[in-house]
C-alpha cells in the first residue's frame, strides 16, 4: 500500500484497516501460544515504524480504536506466560502514543528518537519507572564531535543513573559519525555506566 494510501485506508476503508490489524493480531498470539508455554522469555520486542518526525501517521484516536485493542491482548498473553518487558521498536515522534502502549501493557520503548521529538528525559519525567528506555543518544550529536557527544551523554546522565534506561544510539548510527567519534562515544558511555 505504502505510506501514504496506509495512511488514507484508515478514513477511507476502516473496514479493512481494522481486518488487516486483526489478522497481525491473532497470527501474533497464535505464534505465541505455540512457543511460549514450551520456552521461557526475558522479554518481547515488535516492530510498528507508525509514527515519523512529526508525529504518528494516524491521530490517537485511531490509535486507540484500531490498534490499542490488540496491542492489549498480545501483552496479556505474553504476560500469562511471565513475560513483563515488552517494547516495540518505533521511529519517529511517538510522544502522542507512548501512554497508550504504556496503559496496553508495553513495558518498554525504543529508540527514542531524540531529533524527531522523543526524549527519554521527558519520558522518564512524565512516566517515572512506568517505561522503560531503550535508545534516546542523539545520533546528530555523534557527527558533531567530542564536546556535542559529551554534552549529549551528560543531558542523559541523571535517567542512566536512575536505571531502567539502555543509553544506545536513536537509531541507526548515520554514515558520517566518523569511526573516532563513535569510538569516543563507546568510551565515555562506558564510564558513565561504570565499565
Amino acid at each position: 500500500m505504502g505510506f501514504e494510501n496506509t495512511s488514507i485506508a484508515f478514513y477511507d476503508m476502516p473496514e479493512l484497516m481494522d481486518e488487516m490489524i486483526e489478522y497481525m493480531c491473532e497470527f501474533n498470539i497464535s505464534i505465541i501460544e505455540k512457543i511460549l508455554p514450551f520456552i521461557e522469555f526475558d522479554y518481547a520486542s515488535g516492530w510498528e515504524d507508525i509514527a515519523f518526525k512529526n508525529g504518528p501517521i494516524i491521530s490517537p484516536a485511531m490509535f486507540k480504536k484500531f490498534l490499542f485493542p490488540r496491542y492489549k491482548r498480545i501483552a496479556e498473553v505474553l504476560n500469562k506466560y511471565g513475560v513483563k518487558i515488552i517494547f516495540t521498536d518505533c521511529d519517529g515522534n511517538i510522544m502522542p502514543i507512548v501512554e497508550q502502549w504504556i496503559e496496553a501493557g508495553y513495558t518498554c520503548q525504543f529508540p527514542i528518537e531524540v531529533a524527531s521529538g522523543t526524549d527519554p528525559v521527558i519520558l522518564r519525567k512524565k512516566y517515572g519507572k512506568e517505561v522503560l528506555l531503550i535508545g534516546g543518544v542523539n545520533k546528530q550529536a555523534l557527527i558533531k564531535g567530542e564536546k556535542a557527544i559529551d554534552a549529549e551523554l551528560k543531558r542523559i546522565d541523571p535517567i542512566i543513573n536512575q536505571g531502567g534506561f539502555i543509553p544506545h544510539v536513536d537509531h541507526r548510527c548515520p554514515p558520517d559519525v566518523t569511526f573516532k567519534n563513535y569510538h569516543y562515544y563507546l568510551d565515555q558511555k562506558k564510564k558513565i555506566l561504570g565499565f
